[in-house]
């Protein structure tokens, strides 16, 4: 039986519009939380396969252990379910991420530290450098300010 899998496809820095940078603001409440709110924000596209049970998008992400706040794990979050060939969202809401693989699918992941792996349910991923987000993710997985 085929092992399951996680297999990054990139790792983006997303393109932060006038607009939702102002919705953030009223949240963190001023320019320097929301610039360090922002620093190390990827939007992260990857694909399961052989999807089983265990997969938990919780799961996925880093542990946060930089000293400023208590050591936590920083998990995806707003994933979008994606076609195979990554052109369209099939459904952006918590746990869409299910079915039969190979699924393609996008997240994002605050506090990305690109000298540690990706951590799943099915153990650790590397993931290739950051790069800026393509205009296809960018109008597909637009940033939505936190709440």
């Amino acid at each position: 039986m085929p092992t399951p899998r996680i297999a990054v496809l990139g790792v983006y820095r997303p393109d932060i519009p006038a607009r939702v940078y102002k919705q953030q603001l009223k949240v963190t409440g001023s320019d320097e939380k929301t610039e360090a709110h922002f620093r190390d924000l990827v939007l992260i596209e990857a694909v399961v396969e052989q999807i089983d049970g265990r997969f938990k998008m919780g799961d996925l992400g880093q542990p946060y252990t930089r000293g400023d706040y208590k050591d936590h794990f920083q998990c995806a979050y707003d994933e979008a379910l994606l076609s195979s060939d990554g052109k369209i969202v099939i459904e952006r809401s918590m746990n869409c991420v299910k079915g039969s693989g190979p699924l393609r699918f996008a997240f994002y992941l605050h506090f990305y530290d690109a000298s540690r792996l990706l951590e799943s349910s099915y153990g650790q991923t590397q993931c290739p450098p950051v790069e800026p987000v393509p205009k296809r993710l960018k109008h597909l997985v637009p940033y939505r300010a936190c709440t």
